[in-house]
């Protein structure tokens, strides 16, 4: 097509912005009838063809009306184009319109968009989930997307090297969220992107309810579940005795069921409570076998005490010497009488041992 300097396209034809008011929407409608019949037709329509399809007709439009419609549809992203096989869809119509001996060369093809309903409909979806104002356009909202999804992406993979190690719950949900988000986003037509976000509803709202779910956990209650860890070591030192009392059996046993589940993500707010029905058995459970175990050590001592200070007598030690062999003995013994229950009365029936066997080789020394 041969153009008159009246319809020469000029970059003021070229810079129109959304909605511009001087392309007429049913010139809008008639070049997207146009491009939807060839494509359905499978025909692919050049940007040349374009120009004299529509300059060539019985109404013929100028050049000028051609390259404000291109670049209207250009710009509410209803067209894109390919050149030489590339796709381009965000580049001004200028790059192609100010270019008329590349025209043969330049594809027009229709966008597939959904219906606004359909928009409408995926929008507040999105709104709900993200709990934000999203873009109601459609390639707007599949960039946004795709920003969101990148940085859950970045959280997930932080709360996966915690939940691979095997200690904290949710490595199968993670996984599942980080294949969601990597199919998604491998995807790279926008409207093959759009168009799973309209047919998996209700697999998105899963998907985040159950990232919202992990993030939760992974951000405010590590640190309690590494304190319910500790605890749950503590009460099956004494299982058998705490399974004695009925309620703190159960709780016991609930306790263990929530710690092996992989989301135990609706239980947490129910550990410290299970906690506070076990911690009092077994505390007073511990004490009595503390008191049990200082009672049987004290006496060993005693019997210590007793062995050494007649093995003194026979040799007829001197006090001086008396006083060093039983000294650590009385002294670990004052220790073993004021202790509460922990583990530091077995250190200290480790040093009455060994001071045992020191008193005794001072005996000989004495012999």
């Amino acid at each position: 097509m041969k153009m008159t300097n009246d319809d020469k396209v000029s970059s003021r034809h070229l810079q129109l912005p959304l909605g511009f008011n001087k392309t007429d929407p049913g010139d809008l409608k008639r070049v997207m009838a146009f491009l939807d019949d060839r494509s359905s037709a499978k025909l692919p329509v050049s940007l040349s063809e374009v120009f004299s399809g529509f300059s060539e007709q019985s109404d013929a439009w100028s050049g000028a009306r051609i390259a404000r419609t291109i670049s209207s549809l250009f710009s509410d992203r209803m067209i894109f184009c390919v050149v030489n096989g590339d796709t381009s869809l965000y580049h001004h119509s200028s790059v192609f319109l100010e270019a008329p001996d590349q025209w043969d060369l330049i594809q027009v093809i229709p966008r597939n968009r959904l219906a606004s309903c359909e928009m409408e409909a995926i929008v507040d979806n999105c709104q709900k989930i993200f709990g934000m104002d999203c873009p109601s356009d459609q390639d707007d909202l599949v960039n946004f997307l795709g920003v969101c999804f990148k940085q859950w992406k970045s959280l997930l993979a932080g709360f996966s090297s915690l939940a691979e190690t095997g200690k904290y719950p949710g490595a199968t949900d993670i996984r599942s969220c980080l294949f969601f988000i990597q199919v998604w986003l491998a995807k790279s037509d926008p409207y093959e992107k759009i168009c799973a976000v309209r047919d998996m509803e209700s697999a998105l709202s899963s998907f985040s309810h159950t990232f919202i779910q992990l993030k939760d956990f992974y951000e405010n209650w590590i640190d309690r579940w590494e304190f319910w860890r500790r605890s749950i070591k503590q009460f099956i030192e004494f299982q058998s005795e705490i399974e004695d009392d009925p309620e703190a059996a159960a709780a016991l046993s609930r306790l263990r069921h929530i710690l092996e589940k992989q989301n135990p993500w609706d239980d947490l707010i129910c550990m410290d409570d299970l906690i506070a029905r076990i911690e009092p058995v077994h505390d007073r459970v511990r004490g009595e076998r503390f008191t049990l175990l200082q009672r049987d050590m004290l006496l060993q001592i005693d019997r210590m005490i007793e062995t050494v200070s007649g093995s003194l007598e026979n040799v007829h030690a001197r006090d001086d010497v008396r006083n060093k062999a039983l000294f650590e003995l009385q002294k670990i013994k004052k220790a073993i009488e004021s202790e509460r229950p922990n583990s530091l009365i077995f250190k200290h029936w480790e040093i009455a041992e060994e001071a045992f066997e020191n008193a005794k080789d001072i005996v000989l020394s004495q012999s």
